[in-house]
């Protein structure tokens, strides 16, 4: 068992869910596009060039390096991305539908919404329902995509620091888009974060 005797740690079963750039994959999905294919940036007003870029999707993230903080007038002009103002009366109502798939799994008591694309499900009494935590995991993450059309990227851990840490530096950067770290896994994981304090406090723009 090492130096630290885990045993003594309190040990829950909590999944950190976050909707993939979640502005932007809703107005993906509302135009018909995949929200991991389609170029949208949705920027807080499209008629001052200074305007902040709200969200961006995976592809402008990946191949224009333009996320969320950045300004409108980075936005390359002779590129394939759609810009788009925010509708936030709509990000609200889809946010709204997550959080009543996220009941079907867990009682009110055990979700928690961390803010309007992320929150925090504590599944250890569900696992007489719904299987280990990898399942119920799965089970959100198909159940999102096949009713909703986003993508979703699940951090388990043995408490809900781990599970954030494993969502921002694991499963937010490929697919599945599951990452479990545990207690036993903190050398390897937690101790190799560069700089930790950054995560703590805010995580990643991913």
């Amino acid at each position: 068992m090492g130096l630290v005797d885990f045993s003594r740690f309190p040990r829950r079963s909590v999944l950190c869910v976050d909707v993939k750039s979640f502005f932007a994959s809703v107005e993906a999905v509302r135009r018909g596009l995949d929200p991991l294919e389609a170029y949208i940036a949705v920027v807080s007003d499209v008629r001052r060039a200074g305007a902040v870029v709200l969200a961006s999707s995976p592809r402008v993230k990946s191949e224009y390096n333009i996320k969320t903080g950045n300004r409108f007038f980075e936005i390359p002009k002779r590129s394939p991305i759609m810009v788009v103002e925010p509708n936030m009366a709509l990000y609200i109502n889809v946010n709204q539908a997550i959080q009543n798939i996220f009941r079907r799994f867990v009682t009110d008591e055990d979700l928690h919404v961390y803010s309007i694309d992320e929150s925090i499900l504590d599944v250890t009494a569900s696992h007489n329902l719904f299987g280990p935590a990898e399942a119920i995991a799965e089970a959100i993450l198909k159940t999102v995509k096949d009713e909703l059309g986003l993508i979703v990227a699940v951090g388990i851990g043995d408490n809900p620091l781990l599970a954030k840490l494993a969502l921002d530096h694991e499963a937010k950067k490929r697919p599945p888009w599951i990452a479990k770290w545990t207690y036993e896994m903190v050398p390897e994981t937690v101790w190799k974060i560069r700089p930790l304090t950054a995560s703590l406090h805010g995580g990643s723009r991913d």
